[in-house]
């Protein structure tokens, strides 16, 4: 014969169950089902988390399954195969190739490697030519470094850059910078489209020229492609995203015939002659398109004497004193002679390019460093420096080659792995591109004439692109492919620009951007697309590809500044939400890239550097002052004083983000003796990772206006203690009447303005069930949870590590309850000590039987990898089981034991009188209860001491009566192969009426309870069997565990606090080692970056 409790859901009083009429057990019935929008408590749905019905009761708190759900993509029902196809196509994004490798390709191979890197190298050497390389791929190198770090410390939102920027340093660092990005990216439009049209008018259809002055003819072709590429863009992203992949293509095809060219032609060519006249090459284009010919003279003394001589037969006093030497300067041609552009690399004419012949404007170009001819001084058709150059000069020039590096993360949204593609793509596009451009200057100024590398146009070569012609197979291939390239960069920029544009006004941290927010039905920013193409028409108006390249270098040099500055101040700050998913940085790396911007910013243009500060300064000082007027401080009473006061006021009037989120330290050693000082010590020392704020406080009895002199030497005991383990913060001794009050009143005044604790830290009271402190546990529960602070408890507090010991093993996160991360943090925070830091974590999430567990672990997973914490993911399922018999002893004991202490502290004067009679109540129930008589006359006797020591009495409850019910039910063998009987055969089940003691198939007859009480009754078991569940899953998975981190259950009203620490110790028990952890709500972490 056996025995047991089991409940069902009908609607109405106590039925018997019709399913097996055979037994006559009584079953509790759950109430009517409520309105709709009304909430049935876990307790009644027989919630398998009833213990946490307080948490999940209060807003902010989540079950895992639910807060999953709010992630993104986490469903509770396995999906079915049409589900599961339909949601791999939405899920197909871009991988690092696609999505960030071509992309940076494509931009940081520009324009300027096809029609300037060349003359670059004649103009600097291939030494200097080679520091400029490097100078600008160090600052683009750094900078990535700085710029994957902050990718993977989260989910980059739209607009790339600017959102990095301005959340890690601010709106009003962020707003400047984001225009300044925008600007550069903007302008660089101008410089692709001026490009383009270059190489178009002199390489393409040199006859299409319409003006003299050549840039004229850029400026005006430069407006008709930019309307044509406006119209591209016009017409949505999806034609744009067309021309990606062929751009890409065609860019790594030419350069790719570059360096096959170099060695294919490793002996030279003759198919790219250029004119020279002595040491100086001869403007063949120039004189060409004066007088409309056509057909070119050729490079003899007689076909030059027109370009030298004018119509009354005086000629250039060079040309006549060199045109009849047949021999110049020992070399096997004559002065006027047509030479080789295309040597070779065994010409041996790297020496003849390996040192930099910097110019001023308008000095002839010669291969006579001494010659002195300026422009203005003769008519006749030599070559001229259009440009003062110099190796800062240059650096400004060559720089707007190597950005580009943005575009990976700009496009982080539409990725399939942003914290692995962003680092991979970005890190090998700038090494590659990098490579490239070194074994360019090396391979190129190895092959190549010095005059021609110095004509910058080709003028004195017919106007031939000397890239173009040192290219394998075809010159044309270079041409084509150059002008498909350009133009394809250009439509790229000029789809990211307006996009940043709109994204920076959606912040609404500039007010004037606000109309630029606005899009179509089709997603597509038209206001920004519009101020985009006319500020882009500006930058045309210029004209000069080098002016514009050096006012877009100033642009993305304040952009990259802005990045590794953020990278550098976070590194420093090691704030807890700066955890990069990529390791390979430091904040020397990045401060080193901040200086080295700021560096090449004013060694290129400094007049342009000036230009882009000021309209950065401006942007900042216009945020600050719309969006947050600040206080500076009085200045007179000093800088200290004024900057910690002014800091003071800033954090009192912002909100924490969960981003600058630490844990502010509140350590309560009230009740904590012994050993338990060393482990509370030691757990606040060992969380100094989170850079917060530490207080170490303790309340003691007394008047202060008498024992002032004993609180002093509390507080130095405590400043001693707190300097042995290390802790940096402030100590504080509160002497008070009432240590309850004065506890409350540490919790809510302590720490100043915004500068105060948001954590409560605290040991957990070992003797809590025969003195008061059980009481005043929960009252400080309830007082932090009342001042919106998270708590932490330390349970085992003797057993904790001290500084000196290292751990090796796991430390298990139970996580029960989702209250705003805290619960990971911690252990993240811990790790970063020398005491945890070998140790693994490892989550086990509770999952109830009807939640999809596969998909759960492996939202999980992604979860925590956008979360930057490296941990096991296990889904623990807890069904719906049985009320075991323990639970239901356990809680009768738990609650025989509440009311015989409540009895005798209301009845100090007849205690001997309620003792007998609890004992007599207590042995009417003991075969079912094991209530030891002793034990129960100890602990009532250790409380009747307590309570005549001055407490004041608690309220006593009304003792809820009983009424017993018990029927056999015959176990057939089916039912003993299914489960088998435990404890002599004798189970529980419950009813409507209550759950009830049982004894040998009699009832113990007793007063009807209250509704009320029957309710509590059931709460308290479906209570209890929660703790006793989740702690044998405990002890089974986390034995072997160096520390368990578990949910606190928030603290029940009144009535039922002397319950909730059986909970807890139900919960926690045999476990060794243990920190219990209750979040306000509020997010502390957070995937973004």
């Amino acid at each position: 014969m056996t025995s047991r409790f089991r409940v069902s859901s009908v609607h109405g009083g106590d039925e018997i169950n019709e399913d097996n009429p055979s037994t006559d057990a009584v079953t509790i019935t759950l109430p009517p089902p409520k309105d709709e929008g009304e909430r049935i408590p876990l307790c009644e749905q027989h919630s398998p988390l009833a213990l946490y019905e307080e948490d999940y009761e209060k807003g902010g708190r989540q079950k895992i399954g639910q807060m999953l759900k709010n992630f993104g993509g986490y469903n509770e029902t396995l999906p079915t195969s049409e589900e599961m196809e339909t949601s791999s196509k939405k899920a197909a994004q871009l991988g690092t190739l696609m999505g960030v490798f071509f992309p940076c390709l494509q931009n940081i191979f520009g324009v300027l490697f096809f029609i300037r890197l060349s003359w670059i190298i004649g103009t600097a050497g291939i030494l200097q030519g080679l520091l400029v390389v490097i100078t600008c791929a160090s600052v683009t190198l750094l900078t990535s470094i700085s710029l994957s770090a902050i990718a993977t410390n989260g989910v980059v939102s739209g607009g790339g850059p600017y959102y990095m920027i301005s959340r890690n340093l601010g709106p009003e660092l962020g707003g400047a910078v984001g225009i300044l990005f925008y600007l550069g990216t903007t302008i660089a439009a101008s410089m692709y489209i001026t490009g383009a049209v270059e190489i178009f008018l002199l390489y393409i259809y040199p006859s299409g020229k319409m003006f003299d002055d050549i840039f004229h003819n850029f400026r005006l072709f430069g407006t008709g492609i930019l309307l044509l590429l406006g119209l591209i863009v016009l017409a949505g992203v999806r034609i744009v995203n067309k021309f990606a992949l062929p751009v890409v293509i065609a860019v790594l095809i030419c350069i790719s015939s570059v360096f096959v060219g170099v060695f294919v032609r490793i002996n030279g060519s003759d198919h790219l002659k250029f004119c020279m006249v002595g040491d100086r090459p001869v403007d063949l284009v120039g004189y060409m398109e004066k007088n409309l010919l056509s057909t070119p003279p050729s490079c003899t003394p007689d076909g030059l004497t027109p370009l030298f001589c004018n119509s009354n037969g005086t000629c250039d006093v060079y040309f006549n004193r060199v045109k009849n030497y047949q021999q110049w300067k020992g070399a096997q041609m004559p002065a006027i002679r047509e030479e080789r552009g295309i040597k070779g690399l065994a010409s041996g004419v790297f020496f003849d390019n390996l040192w930099p012949k910097f110019m001023r404007e308008g000095l002839v170009l010669s291969k006579d460093p001494k010659e002195k001819l300026l422009q203005r001084n003769t008519p006749y058709w030599y070559l001229f420096s259009d440009m003062i150059t110099s190796y800062m000069v240059l650096v400004g020039v060559f720089f707007p080659s190597v950005t580009g590096i943005m575009a990976g993360s700009n496009r982080s949204g539409n990725l399939k792995d942003a914290g692995k593609s962003i680092p991979v793509g970005t890190l090998a596009a700038t090494l590659i591109t990098s490579t490239v451009y070194i074994s360019a200057v090396l391979l190129v100024g190895g092959s190549v004439s010095e005059m021609l590398l110095r004509d910058k146009l080709g003028s004195s070569a017919l106007g031939k692109l000397t890239m173009a012609q040192l290219a394998w197979p075809s010159p044309e291939l270079i041409v084509f492919g150059s002008l498909a390239a350009t133009l394809g960069a250009g439509l790229q920029s000029l789809t990211g620009a307006p996009r940043l544009l709109q994204a920076i006004a959606a912040d609404d941290v500039i007010p004037f951007l606000a109309p630029f927010r606005e899009v179509d039905r089709r997603g597509e920013p038209l206001r920004a697309i519009f101020i985009t193409l006319l500020i882009s028409e500006l930058g045309i108006l210029i004209a000069v590809i080098e002016s514009i390249a050096a006012l877009i270098t100033q642009f993305f040099l304040m952009c990259y500044l802005g990045v590794n500055t953020a990278c550098a101040l976070q590194s420093l700050l090691k704030a807890p939400g700066w955890r990069p998913g990529f390791k390979y940085f430091h904040w020397s790396l990045s401060l080193v890239g901040a200086f080295l911007c700021i560096a090449v910013m004013f060694i290129s243009a400094w007049h342009f550097a000036l230009i882009a500060i000021f309209i950065g300064a401006g942007v900042y000082k216009y945020i600050e002052y719309i969006g947050a007027q600040k206080e500076w401080g009085d200045g007179i009473r000093g800088l200290g004083l004024a900057a910690a006061r002014f800091a003071l006021l800033n954090l009192e009037e912002k909100d924490e983000h969960s981003r600058n989120w630490r844990p502010q330290l509140l350590v309560i050693m009230d009740g904590v003796e012994g050993e338990s000082v060393e482990g509370v010590l030691s757990v606040t020392s060992q969380l100094k990772a989170g850079k917060g704020l530490t207080m170490v406080a303790q309340c003691i009895k007394g008047d202060f206006t008498v024992d002032s002199e004993d609180a002093e030497q509390v507080k130095e005991a405590m400043k001693e203690k707190m300097k042995q383990h290390r802790i940096r913060g402030f100590s504080d001794v509160l002497m008070t009447g009432n240590i309850e009050e004065g506890l409350s009143s540490l919790i809510q005044i302590a720490g100043l303005g915004g500068l105060r604790h948001n954590s409560v830290l605290l040991s957990w009271p070992q003797d809590w069930a025969s003195t008061h402190f059980g009481h005043r546990f929960v009252s400080l529960v309830r007082a932090t949870s009342a001042a919106h602070c998270a708590m932490i408890v330390t349970k085992g507090s003797e057993n904790f590590p001290t500084n000196k010991e290292r751990m090796n093993g796991f430390i298990d996160v139970w996580w029960v309850v989702h209250d705003g991360g805290l619960l990971m943090l911690l252990p993240f925070l811990l790790k970063q000590h020398k005491v945890w830091r070998s140790c693994s974590l490892r989550l086990f999430v509770i999952a109830t039987i009807e939640e999809n567990n596969v998909q759960m672990k492996n939202d999980l997973q992604r979860f925590l990898y956008q979360l930057r914490i490296s941990a096991q993911v296990n889904v623990i399922e807890m069904p719906d089981s049985d009320i075991s018999d323990y639970t239901y002893e356990r809680t009768l004991k738990m609650e025989e034991r509440s009311r015989i202490l409540q009895s005798i502290r209301s009845k100090k004067s007849v205690v001997e009188t309620d003792l007998q009679m609890h004992m007599d109540d207590v042995t009417r129930e003991r075969k079912l209860s094991k209530i030891n008589e002793e034990d129960t006359k100890i602990i009532a006797e250790s409380h009747l001491k307590d309570s005549d020591s001055g407490d004041e009495p608690a309220q006593v409850s009304e003792r809820p009566n009983l009424e017993v019910v018990i029927e056999d039910e015959t176990k057939d063998e089916d039912d003993e192969d299914e489960k088998p009987a435990k404890n002599n055969g004798r189970g529980v089940r419950f009813s409507e009426e209550d759950v009830l003691p049982i004894d040998n198939g009699q009832p113990m007859k007793e007063p009807k309870a209250t509704d009320l009480m029957r309710r509590r009754r059931r709460y308290n078991v479906h209570k209890m069997h929660t703790a006793v569940k989740l702690n044998e899953l405990m002890r089974s998975h986390s034995s072997d565990a160096k520390l368990v981190v578990v949910n606190l259950p928030g603290a029940p009203n009144s009535e039922g606090e002397s319950f909730y620490m059986d909970f807890i110790e139900a919960l926690t028990e045999s476990l060794h080692r243990v920190l219990l952890v209750r979040g306000t709500g509020a997010e502390v972490v957070t995937i973004y970056s």
